[in-house]
């Protein structure tokens, strides 16, 4: 396998998603300088429904992958990696409901009603995490077709819906104040939010794996 030595590393990427917002704030995290710097990454979209099941966040995020890697075949000709996520909300006072179940959980109540469900405690901690799962399409840094996994986490408080920006019609932003920060995710455009984000922490370990693995994926 040819290997880089100062080049800079060149990968193709899908990302498995039908989510403009998501897909909005990944090309930011690939694109922040320090990343650039190490890898010049190719990203293209790809809207895919997959099956919903139940499971823990690397659970989900592999049977993501690995139904998405099979339904589109076709379209992995020229390409490296496939890369899909999936999201967690976790509350401490529901003891880490709902976690990945969060999409239903607002598609029912919505983030007013989130809000009107944690008002009533006094502990409003929350964590957010980004599972991202990733398929090596031609087998150059790990099994070819396996799927590795990347998280990433950050922590805050659920607060009085504040801002429009979200992921989705179902989304939390609204109501999640990372800590350190004065607005909420609501507030903060994609390209803040790939500042300090949780999907900005799985996106870069996973670009930390394949660059320091020296294989060359061009």
């Amino acid at each position: 396998m040819a290997t880089v030595s100062a080049a800079k590393m060149r990968m193709r990427v899908l990302y498995g998603t039908g989510n403009a917002g998501k897909y909005a704030e990944a090309s930011h995290v690939f694109k922040r300088a320090d990343n650039v710097a190490r890898a010049d990454v190719v990203l293209t979209q790809v809207d895919f429904d997959t099956t919903e099941i139940q499971g823990n966040h690397e659970e989900i995020s592999v049977r993501k992958c690995t139904e998405m890697a099979s339904a589109s075949v076709a379209m992995h000709a020229g390409q490296d990696f496939l890369l899909v996520e999936d999201v967690s909300l976790e509350l401490e006072a529901l003891n880490s409901f709902p976690g990945p179940y969060c999409k239903a959980m607002l598609e029912a109540i919505g983030p007013s009603g989130l809000w009107d469900l944690m008002s009533r405690y006094d502990n409003r901690r929350a964590r957010v995490t980004c599972t991202v799962g990733a398929m090596d399409l031609l087998g150059r840094h790990w099994g070819e077709r396996e799927v590795q996994i990347f998280s990433g986490s950050i922590h805050g408080v659920i607060v009085a819906p504040k801002g429009d920006v979200q992921h989705g019609k179902a989304s939390w932003n609204s109501v999640f104040l990372p800590d350190g920060y004065d607005k909420t995710f609501g507030e903060l455009q994609f390209h803040e939010q790939a500042e300090m984000s949780h999907r900005r922490i799985a996106l870069e370990r996973f670009l930390d794996v394949v660059c320091e693995s020296k294989v060359a994926c061009s």
